[in-house]
């Protein structure tokens, strides 16, 4: 680890009972596992937001702790309500990539209606629409991949019909985003605010126009609501090809994360390598914090005896 920098990826905290219910389990993390994975960091790294930790690993300096940066995409709720207070308690900073939109307006995004709908739905329901669709299985994963690769028109008509077979749309109460106040108290209390889009959609999809007026309408609306310039971005879903890394360097951003599992030694700007905790590989027995297997983890061990 001390040879670079480790950009970790978080999506939600939630509590145990939440986090054993939510139809995607690789994206949420138990608060009280969070807190020891936080506190574990903070003895043993140096944490800083991904802005501060890229300057760092450009100057080439060794350090004495491998060097870390926390990070969030999408904007929800309990990032602010649960996932800050937790680091700064710690006396760490984040990195916190918004969906502007979601922010803004506060509509689920399509991925959490078309999760929560699957998992609503009956098993008869989620059989007829596989069918119906040449889906090779009914498994959560599968829609899901399924829907990434549907045009975007196809899919929100899919993830509008899944909501009606599952008795209809979804709750807004799990899948609440921060509010503008909230973001601009992140930023103001010294953690790094980054942009995840307006919408949230598969870049490489969208023509010219859409995309740029993705990439630079949400850097526009969370300058505006920090007062600081945003220079951090992350792509939805991991999805980028060579139009969409140029793309994001022409609308002003200086680096990017993607979902790609690695080191950052002299890092690719626009394809920063992100590692995901996830509570597969860093929880055990339910809920309970996983020490070694978070360790694990931050090493890349399992990776390297595969």
């Amino acid at each position: 680890m001390r040879r670079g920098l480790t950009i970790l990826m978080y999506h939600r905290i939630l509590p145990s009972e939440q986090c054993i219910e939510y139809p995607l389990e690789s994206l949420v993390i138990p608060s009280d596992v969070f807190q020891k994975q936080m506190q574990w960091l903070a003895g043993h790294c140096n944490v800083m937001p991904a802005r501060e930790a890229i300057e760092a690993l450009a100057t080439g300096r060794p350090f004495k702790k491998p060097l870390v940066a926390v990070t969030f995409d999408d904007g929800y709720a309990d990032n602010f309500e649960v996932a800050a207070p937790i680091l700064e308690t710690q006396g760490l900073r984040g990195t916190f990539f918004i969906t502007s939109g979601f922010v803004a307006d506060g509509a689920p995004l399509w991925y959490d209606r078309a999760a929560d709908a699957w998992q609503r739905m009956s098993h008869a329901a989620r059989k007829g629409l596989a069918r119906l669709n040449s889906m090779p299985s009914t498994d959560i994963r599968t829609w899901m991949a399924w829907l990434k690769q549907a045009a975007p028109d196809v899919r929100i008509n899919l993830v509008e019909k899944a909501e009606s077979l599952a008795g209809g749309s979804i709750s807004r109460g799990l899948y609440r985003p921060m509010s503008i106040k909230q973001v601009t108290a992140l930023s103001k209390r010294g953690h790094e605010i980054g942009s995840h889009t307006v919408t949230h959609p598969i870049l490489p999809q969208l023509d010219d126009a859409l995309l740029k007026d993705e990439l630079e309408r949400s850097a526009q609306h969370l300058s505006e609501w920090t007062g600081t310039d945003v220079i951090g971005f992350c792509y939805p879903n991991g999805d980028l090809d060579e139009r969409v890394e140029r793309a994001v360097l022409d609308a002003g951003y200086q680096y990017a994360c993607a979902m790609h599992s690695g080191f950052n030694r002299r890092a690719v700007l626009t394809r920063l390598a992100r590692l995901p905790i996830t509570m597969q590989r860093t929880v055990r027995g339910g809920c309970t914090h996983d020490a070694l297997g978070f360790r694990a983890e931050l090493c890349r061990f399992r990776d390297w005896i595969r």
